[in-house]
């Protein structure tokens, strides 16, 4: 028999956003840290702020679906579970762009021409640079894993981020923090 003094009733409950994401390194560190470079790198490119907001968004949960480091199909999976959380109730990322982004992040830049046909996508242009935003935020994140190459980011603009990505990954990050930051975003984006 156990004894024990622990009081239950202090354990807080699980934050449903938190619950969401797999655990490090592909949790919610990883999430806000592409974040904020897909939003840096967004600085850098001409890029409307409605297609901001969907790279930010698509940046965030672009790897909830992720089960084991070499998943081709994490971010079918990541649409798919972000699909049956109802978007988080932001259904204007419920859109052809944020499932392009999420399905296409891990097809090389020559086989998107090919993916782009699946989507009911207007802007094709847009679309390959907003990936290619998404993609160089991943790649700069994949410092923590000691095998980042800047030749592998796609945009020239990417390149000027690497010291930052590097220092931003050493920064010890509070997760009551990044969640706050992250509802309190949502809580901004509006669903029209």
């Amino acid at each position: 028999m156990i004894s024990s003094s622990f009081n239950f009733d202090q354990i807080k409950p699980v934050n449903p956003l938190l619950a969401l994401f797999p655990l490090e390194p592909y949790g919610i560190k990883h999430a806000y840290r592409v974040f904020k470079l897909v939003d840096k790198i967004c600085d850098f490119v001409e890029i409307s702020i409605e297609k901001r907001q969907v790279l930010k968004f698509s940046a965030l949960f672009s790897d909830i679906g992720k089960e084991k480091t070499m998943d081709v199909n994490h971010g079918f999976k990541s649409y798919q579970k972000l699909s049956e959380h109802n978007f988080l109730g932001k259904s204007r990322f419920n859109n052809e762009l944020c499932r392009f982004l999420m399905q296409c992040q891990a097809i090389r830049s020559d086989e998107l021409e090919s993916h782009l046909e699946k989507y009911q996508i207007e802007n094709r242009e847009e679309a390959i640079l907003s990936l290619k935003v998404l993609k160089d935020a991943l790649a700069l994140d994949a410092f923590r894993f000691g095998n980042f190459c800047a030749a592998d980011l796609e945009l020239s603009c990417s390149k000027k981020l690497v010291l930052f990505a590097s220092q931003f990954y050493r920064k010890n990050l509070n997760q009551d923090f990044i969640l706050k930051e992250i509802e309190d975003w949502l809580s901004r984006t509006n669903n029209n």
